[in-house]
């Protein structure tokens, strides 16, 4: 039987740690990747509507615009909001109060960087059933929009997976700052925390 405070037991942890970390930021990966697709079809969506604002001016028959452009451009920004919301934490771009968690050293650090962590956990996933349940009744009672007559859990759907996303990270965070391996992996951010 092995003591809690032998070496292999937390080689061990800190090994499960950074398996669960690897699969959080694979899926982190694909929500970064589908929230890149999203900003695509949003910016098409809009150069889209503008072609047709343009175009309506000097040819009355063509419309001024999708008639779905606000809906649908709200519903792809929400989606790429927080499909790459994990990605974002994990990297270390995510808003947090830097000048709090640069001032601590040694344990100080690692204390706001727990309780961060434990915060986060537990709004993350409290939002993500929150926003599960709530997709679930929408389905169950056939919501749709006004404009489009899209089913309305399609959207919530999309926006409930990247809650999770996010809350899979936060996880891994915290069993990563408890199992005392690095929390960020600045190698996977796109910009800088300037930008």
């Amino acid at each position: 039987m092995t003591s809690p405070n032998d070496p292999a037991t937390w080689s061990g942890a800190r090994g499960y740690a950074a398996a669960l970390q690897r699969v959080a930021d694979t899926v982190s990966l694909a929500g970064a990747w589908l929230a890149g697709a999203c900003i695509a079809g949003l910016t098409l969506l809009v150069l889209l509507d503008t072609l047709l604002a343009s175009a309506s001016r000097y040819l009355p028959a063509i419309p001024s615009g999708t008639g779905v452009g606000w809906e649908y451009g709200a519903y792809l920004m929400g989606a790429a909001f927080l499909l790459g919301a994990g990605l974002t934490l994990r990297s270390g771009l995510q808003l947090r109060v830097e000048l709090l968690m640069n001032a601590g050293q040694g344990r100080l650090a690692y204390t706001l960087e727990l309780a961060s962590s434990v915060l986060g956990t537990a709004v993350t996933v409290s939002l993500t059933i929150w926003l599960t349940k709530f997709t679930l009744r929408t389905y169950g009672y056939g919501e749709v929009s006004q404009d489009s007559f899209t089913p309305l859990w399609i959207p919530q759907m999309v926006l409930s997976i990247g809650m999770g996303i996010l809350a899979f990270q936060m996880i891994a965070r915290l069993v990563s700052c408890l199992a005392g391996i690095p929390v960020n992996k600045p190698e996977l951010g796109v910009a800088t925390a300037i930008e």
